[in-house]
């Protein structure tokens, strides 16, 4: 009897009876890193008081001198989102062996609201923020809490991804505002920000270990930040340039209830099986001094 050279086509093949999911950010990243708050109601307004100086008294008994203490207020507005997925009644009949992926949608719509939870503290963080009695003014971040895409300490500026230099830019914009040396300092950067800094201290620079220890996950801080990475960052399409921010826990708020997820037969949909997970989120930038965003180049 001869060997066989060749499978034949009757021979079965096995298929997976149970699902993976594919590549994706499954955790939220920034929500641990800003000040939590609870709203009750549709929405929550911050009384906030400017700083006031003192002055020297010159004269002998003289008239009291009064200073006005600038005050503002600040809102943050939650909204709601959601996310549904249908199965049809015959799904499990027709799957056969393959499981119904009721649990996997579950674990999916979670992942889901832990992204949705970073996509709206990015978009606070560097956005407007709403002031005024009724919240209803847009205040933007200033361009002294910016620092530009081609941004450096010497020469002719250039467009750079992430650099060293941004770096300390960033730091004495904190340090000008007077942001509490306490407070930690945060930074949300892509991969590539991460591996531009690895670039730029690699020839001559005692930086070179640490960005390579924090490129393997070793460390998570570099000159006095502490490095989050995302790839939800805004990435402007026409130019390739990134924005990244950095600030401090008390510079955001963000409030959420949590997510609720509910499993549903529904008869007017023929009884197909509906799992819909839904969620209030909202956050705000508490003081533009306490955000600083960064620019930078992906296309070098």
């Amino acid at each position: 009897m001869s060997a066989l050279t060749e499978i034949p086509a009757h021979f079965p093949t096995e298929f997976g009876t149970n699902w993976d999911h594919l590549c994706q950010q499954k955790d939220a990243r920034l929500a641990g890193m800003v000040t939590m708050h609870k709203v009750n109601g549709k929405e929550s307004s911050f009384n906030q008081m400017d700083s006031v100086e003192m002055a020297r008294v010159t004269t002998r008994s003289g008239e009291t001198r009064y200073t006005d203490i600038n005050l503002a207020k600040r809102w943050l507005r939650p909204l709601p989102y959601d996310l549904a997925t249908l199965l049809d009644e015959w799904d499990g009949e027709y799957l056969g062996q393959i499981a119904l992926p009721q649990s996997d949608i579950v674990t999916s719509h979670g992942a889901a609201y832990s992204r949705a939870c970073d996509d709206v503290l990015i978009a606070a963080a560097t956005g407007s923020a709403y002031t005024g009695d009724t919240g209803t003014t847009a205040t933007a971040l200033p361009s002294t809490q910016k620092v530009a895409v081609d941004y450096v300490e010497s020469g002719a500026t250039a467009n750079s991804g992430l650099t060293v230099a941004k770096l300390r830019a960033a730091a004495y914009i904190f340090d000008s505002n007077d942001v509490d040396p306490d407070e930690p300092k945060f930074l949300a950067v892509s991969a590539k920000q991460i591996q531009d800094l690895l670039r730029t201290t690699e020839v001559t620079s005692a930086d070179y270990n640490t960005v390579k220890a924090l490129v393997s996950g070793q460390v998570d801080t570099f000159m006095g930040f502490k490095f989050i990475r995302s790839q939800r960052l805004a990435l402007d399409s026409g130019t390739g340039v990134r924005t990244c921010f950095a600030w401090v826990k008390s510079g955001i708020k963000f409030s959420t209830a949590g997510r609720s997820t509910k499993v549903d037969l529904l008869p007017t949909r023929s009884h197909s099986l509906q799992i819909r997970t839904v969620a209030s989120l909202g956050a705000t930038r508490t003081e533009e001094e306490k955000v600083v965003q960064i620019s930078a180049d992906e296309v070098l």
